[in-house]
């Protein structure tokens, strides 16, 4: 499933990139220490699963570079996106701490997606003594739901142009950088594809709206992510009525 990456990151890097996750931002150095030794990176391809629907969820999941699509598959064949998750943050953590199987699948979207994948029950076995541990998974789930509900805002925006525009709002939140000159940069790469399956659009139509606001200078993009050079315009857009 997962592409061997052939690195090798030493246990004080892992540390370091744990650290940065919500989950274990208070956690002893120590204990870390110990976290890190459980952890290994693995790299996917778009397109690739990380798991399946049913499958047992025996690692807690933090995404280093990419975004990952939680969808649902429908009876008809259909897919149904419920949730997207980007750097920094873990994915699938209901389910590690229910010990119940994920209820849906986990795709790499953008061109390559690298996770910290940290075996789960030395983790849940702290987790049952350590409260501030415990308090820290209770947030994350709590931010779970917000993700969750974030995917409704963007298919009931209306237009394609207003869904677009909704969207890259709503990553740029989440996962960009403001630069001294006002410029957001996301550094998601997502292909005209994954941006037409996220809003539920024809590719073509994506990639004239795309294009017309790039002309604009609404809009900048390359293979390592996007811009939003004008975040009032095309939030103006998404605002329309």
């Amino acid at each position: 499933m997962a592409r061997d990456t052939n690195e090798v990151m030493r246990p004080e890097d892992i540390a370091l990139r744990l650290r940065a996750s919500p989950l274990f931002r208070d956690v002893s150095a120590e204990q870390l220490r110990d976290f890190a030794r459980e952890t290994s990176l693995r790299r996917y391809d778009e397109g690739q699963a990380l798991w399946l629907a049913g499958d047992p969820p025996t690692h807690l999941t933090l995404i280093l570079r990419g975004l990952v699509q939680v969808v649902r598959r429908l009876p008809n064949g259909d897919v149904s996106t419920v949730g997207l998750f980007g750097p920094r943050e873990p994915i699938g953590t209901v389910a590690v701490i229910h010990r119940r199987p994920y209820p849906a699948e986990a795709l790499a979207l953008s061109e390559v997606v690298e996770v910290l994948c940290l075996r789960a029950e030395p983790v849940l076995a702290v987790m049952a003594t350590d409260p501030s541990l415990a308090l820290a998974f209770n947030r994350v789930l709590c931010d779970t739901s917000a993700v969750l509900r974030a995917r409704i805002d963007v298919l009931s925006a209306g237009s394609v142009p207003r869904r677009l525009a909704t969207l890259l709002l709503q990553l740029a939140d989440r996962f960009g950088d403001v630069g001294g000159d006002g410029v957001v940069r996301v550094p998601v790469g997502l292909s005209r594809g994954a941006l037409a399956r996220l809003v539920s659009a024809r590719v073509e139509t994506v990639i004239r709206t795309a294009s017309e606001w790039q002309k604009r200078s609404l809009l900048g993009t390359d293979a390592a992510g996007f811009e939003l050079l004008d975040v009032g315009a095309l939030q103006r857009i998404a605002d329309e009525g």
